[in-house]
């Protein structure tokens, strides 16, 4: 009779399960089996469930893990997911049904599964476009084969596609792999003479594209200016947003040799002539003579063919139009990634470093006499440019009180001066200033 009552509780508890699941009751579920340890235990493993389904693996962990006992599988599972792998080797230790189990040992499953996820890792590192975020990620599949594959090699070469050339080093000669070692500092030699190559390109990219930003900065205030005055004034004009005052048509007249690798180059008039040939004089006898000769002198010949407009390739594709907001933005974008950022400053100072500790300190000095070269251009540029506009602003405010207008009232502001004016590039850190102060 008592196990009848069981299974009769059961089966109710079953369709209360099914109408939580239904309705994302659980909380409600958690409280009104509060003191039933077992169907409680199956209220949280669904609710972990359900944030599995809703892809929020990091709370379904904590869910999964909160369980008594613990649901070693699903938090796995939610480990996967969210990319923490100390958490799932950590549970994967402890339960026998590892991914891709059935034949050998629970130590060779995990192995099997250790290089499957360390290869995802590095793959899903690699797409990340943020560089730190891709480095810890590329860092974290060679912790994963070095601890749970014990694939040295495999770990290195990790290290030196996240540019962790003193890591890599150090794994190596723990293991005592000079080969690895070598590679290393084969790696970092050799990205020492592309950031080489890559300084200059900066060099020239910035300063193009800052001289040309200043030109459509100026074009997009008188723009703004003009909007203001008329009230009804659409800076999209065009569809292109080219907006040209009399201000500024010094600066557009300039636009040719100008213009910013991140803009369209300029537009160039081509003329076509068509030379038409002598026309032959058919002799016509008949019907059947003309139909010999068909062409577009005859009607009989039969239908004129309608001419097939030509397919637009991407040249006919819709153009930056000069002195646009789209061309501004696309100037921002230039000076934005020709600026080092926080990343690639780490992997550069980091690189110097160790290039001068394994001896390598003739490219060492030059990868840092080059980097400042870069960045005094750079902060140069950013200096003139604003040199240039301050003096063009007192000239401008002196014009306006001389003429009796109030010049505060034609002052404007675009959102991304703020952003473009502190770009810079920051020197080495103190202890390679110093060191490279006696090369």
């Amino acid at each position: 009779e008592s196990s009848e009552v069981a299974g009769s509780d059961d089966a109710h508890f079953e369709k209360c399960l099914s109408f939580i699941n239904e309705h994302k009751l659980h909380k409600l579920g958690l409280e009104l089996y509060e003191h039933h340890a077992h169907y409680k235990h199956k209220i949280m493993v669904a609710l972990g469930e359900q944030l599995l389904s809703e892809q929020k693996g990091d709370v379904a962990l904590t869910v999964f893990l909160a369980a008594n006992p613990s649901d070693i599988n699903g938090a796995k599972r939610a480990a996967r997911m969210c990319g923490d792998w100390k958490s799932y080797f950590a549970y994967a230790a402890e339960d026998d049904r590892d991914e891709g189990s059935g034949h050998g040992t629970k130590e060779s499953r995990i192995r099997a599964v250790a290089e499957s996820i360390a290869e995802e890792v590095c793959f899903k590192g690699e797409m990340k476009g943020d560089m730190q975020k891709k480095r810890e990620s590329i860092a974290g599949a060679a912790r994963i084969y070095l601890d749970y594959c014990g694939d040295v090699a495999s770990a290195v070469d990790m290290l030196i596609k996240a540019e962790m050339w003193s890591e890599g080093r150090r794994v190596s000669r723990l293991h005592s792999r000079e080969d690895l070692v070598k590679m290393c500092v084969d790696a970092a030699v050799s990205y020492g003479q592309k950031c080489l190559g890559d300084f200059e390109d900066r060099i020239s990219e910035f300063t193009k594209a800052n001289e040309r930003y200043g030109e459509v900065l100026e074009i997009r205030k008188d723009a703004k200016r003009e909007e203001g005055d008329t009230g009804a004034f659409d800076i999209h004009q065009d569809d292109g947003g080219s907006v040209f005052s009399m201000a500024s048509n010094a600066s557009n007249t300039s636009l040719q040799s100008n213009m910013s690798a991140g803009s369209v180059g300029s537009v160039t008039s081509v003329s076509s002539v068509i030379s038409a040939g002598a026309v032959s004089t058919f002799s016509i006898t008949s019907d059947v003579d003309v139909n010999k000769h068909k062409s577009k002198f005859n009607k009989l010949g039969g239908k004129k063919k309608k001419k097939r407009p030509k397919k637009k390739g991407p040249a006919a594709k819709r153009r930056i139009q000069p002195g646009s907001e789209e061309e501004l933005k696309s100037l921002v974008m230039t000076l934005k990634s020709n600026c080092i950022d926080e990343a690639y400053y780490d992997i550069i100072a980091e690189t110097i470093e160790f290039l001068a500790q394994v001896g390598r300190v003739s490219l060492a000095s030059q990868l840092f006499d080059s980097y400042n070269q870069m960045r005094v251009a750079i902060n140069d540029s950013q200096q003139n440019r604003l040199s240039k506009a301050k003096a063009e602003k007192e000239d401008a405010k002196k014009k306006a009180l001389k003429e009796g207008h109030d010049h505060d009232n034609t002052f404007v502001k675009i959102d991304c001066e703020d952003e473009v004016d502190a770009l810079c590039c920051k020197m080495m850190p103190d202890a390679l200033e110093q060191a490279f102060s006696f090369f």
